[in-house]
């Protein structure tokens, strides 16, 4: 909906938007012309507000920011997320390298419960460290190899 409102003629339905509504109610507004002229060729038409969109949840920096202040390290944290910033500056979309370093370096952030110390301070969970894998040696015998000691015997 690019011009703020839609028309439906299957339907015989005008779909507008709520800013395309409110410069609708000036008369005569490019808007309120738009109506008037689709109300001439459709007397029928059924005219509906479009229906907001839910918001995205989109993670903010001061809600990383009030975060990383949650943790002992703090400050170290604060200086690290600011050189983050900056450098994202060099990025097309700045925000989703700070988003991916944030969910990289501390995915326990969406956990629905927090850990915290005697202080109060947020404790990290501490990554599990995988099994270290054990190693089997297996001799095999290489059946191509040609013991050559006999022919250097006859050289000499």
């Amino acid at each position: 909906m690019k011009n703020g409102y839609n028309y439906d003629a299957l339907n015989n339905a005008l779909t507008i938007s709520a800013s395309f509504a409110k410069k609708a109610s000036r008369i005569g507004s490019p808007e309120y012309n738009t109506i008037l002229k689709l109300r001439r060729e459709f007397p029928d038409v059924t005219i509906t507000l479009a229906e907001k969109k839910e918001g995205t949840n989109r993670l903010t920096y001061a809600q990383i920011e009030k975060f990383l202040a949650a943790h002992r390290n703090a400050d170290e944290l604060k200086a690290m997320f600011e050189k983050i910033k900056s450098l994202s500056h060099a990025y097309a979309k700045p925000y989703t390298y700070v988003k991916n370093w944030f969910d990289n370096n501390f995915p326990y952030y969406y956990d629905d419960e927090h850990s915290f110390d005697e202080d109060g301070y947020v404790i990290a969970p501490k990554a599990e460290d995988p099994a270290p894998e054990t190693v089997e040696e297996t001799v095999v015998e290489d059946t191509n190899v040609i013991d050559i000691t006999p022919m250097i015997d006859k050289a000499a």
